[in-house]
């Protein structure tokens, strides 16, 4: 569970950096729908990528994606002290297309028989 934490916790801050975030750059450009569907693209792809190169299931990724949430909402309201609560949706958001990354991987490691770890 402490990888799946560490995990969450760094894909959260790499994908949605707290008072940082680039993707509004992007936005600007492509518009908020598109730069939100990027984000959760990529934070499925990451959940996916996790699962395969771990082996770890799904359960175990959201557990430890939970003690990340948690963890990194109270850092973010302690060290940002955001005007609004919307960090707590996206965030959440995240998390929650993170482990479906990690349970479509998992399904298709189940259905195929097939790891990255068996390619090595």
């Amino acid at each position: 569970m402490l990888s799946s934490a560490a995990f969450a916790f760094v894909a959260g801050a790499v994908l949605w950096p707290p008072g940082a975030v680039y993707w509004t750059a992007v936005a600007a450009v492509v518009g908020d729908g598109v730069a939100l569907a990027a984000v959760g693209a990529l934070a499925v792809a990451l959940g996916a990528a996790f699962a395969r190169t771990t082996a770890v299931d799904p359960p175990w990724v959201a557990a430890g994606g939970a003690v990340a949430y948690v963890v990194g909402m109270v850092v973010v309201d302690v060290a940002v002290e955001p005007e609004s609560p919307v960090h707590y949706v996206l965030y959440g958001g995240l998390l929650v297309a993170l482990v479906a990354g990690a349970a479509l991987s998992t399904r298709w490691r189940d259905r195929t028989g097939r790891t990255d770890r068996d390619a090595r």
